[in-house]
């Protein structure tokens, strides 16, 4: 009798474990690469980027800068010596001195390079749209708050315009609070307020790790089409790439990283129908 109750005991402890490690909702059934958190401060201190901890501070209101660099890169692994090829890793976790007049301001985070192709939305051909990893985010804490995540870039237009080969060129998207351009998709307040129930895990892979630029193309002085285009972070056409992380009195936003990948296309249809042929 002794030896049956333990057995049940031993099934159900397993059983338990299995539950408790199983992925939270709206995450993949894959592995977890990385995770931090992004905390709003109202606060900062000067020690804000001592210690140990995956966290990334901001300020509780207003806008922060979250610069991203390549670990693909060597050069800058050679700026931030111990940092490897292909690694994750936050650089700089204190946001809270975001200056749009000191370009060394903010957090650093650094990301591989997510091995993705540039393409006309529309006209995506053999662009490869699956990215080498994933990201998620949920907000949590109390109800109240949220904040929205844009990504943004230096657009170097020669490279870009020699790529499309369709004549002179002019981006129209706004300019990005720390410089740049700003994509014109975001991590918006729907994904990011906490809601009365279960929070859970949203795919913001595509807002994050592209910038979609609404560029006309001027042909003898007249714009003869309007087209929007996808470039990955860390490509070529980009420079000084970075997360504008404007919050609105969020405390808490969970960002995990999973190595699965994720379609970057997969709502451009929805996103943007006039670009696809009818």
């Amino acid at each position: 009798m002794k030896k049956t109750v333990i057995a049940g005991f031993v099934i159900v402890m397993v059983v338990g474990l299995g539950t408790a490690f199983a992925n939270p909702e709206g995450t993949p059934d894959a592995d977890r690469i990385f995770k931090f958190n992004i905390i709003g401060v109202s606060n900062p201190k000067n020690d804000m980027d001592q210690g140990a901890g995956g966290v990334i501070f901001v300020n509780l209101n207003g806008l922060s800068k979250i610069s991203l660099v390549c670990s693909d890169d060597a050069d800058v692994r050679g700026l931030y010596p111990g940092l490897e090829a292909g690694e994750f890793d936050i650089l700089n976790k204190d946001a809270t001195d975001s200056d749009p007049e000191d370009p060394n301001s903010g957090a650093i985070l650094a990301l591989p390079d997510p091995n993705l192709d540039p393409y006309v939305v529309g006209e995506k051909g053999d662009a490869d749209v699956w990215s080498a990893y994933s990201i998620y985010v949920r907000p949590l804490g109390r109800q109240g708050g949220y904040a929205t995540i844009t990504t943004c870039a230096d657009v170097l237009e020669g490279p870009l315009a020699a790529w499309l080969d369709r004549g002179d060129i002019r981006i129209l998207n706004r300019a990005g609070a720390f410089g740049g351009y700003a994509s014109i998709e975001q991590v918006g307040q729907s994904i990011t307020e906490r809601p009365q129930g279960k929070s859970v895990f949203t795919n913001v892979t595509a807002q994050l790790l592209t910038i979609v630029l609404k560029i006309e193309i001027i042909v003898d002085a007249v714009v003869v089409d309007t087209i929007y285009v996808r470039i990955p972070i860390f490509d070529d056409m980009l420079e000084n790439e970075y997360w504008e992380y404007d919050n609105n009195g969020l405390k808490l936003l969970q960002v995990w990283i999973y190595n699965n990948e994720t379609d970057v296309s997969a709502d451009d249809e929805t996103n943007y129908p006039g670009e696809f042929p009818g």
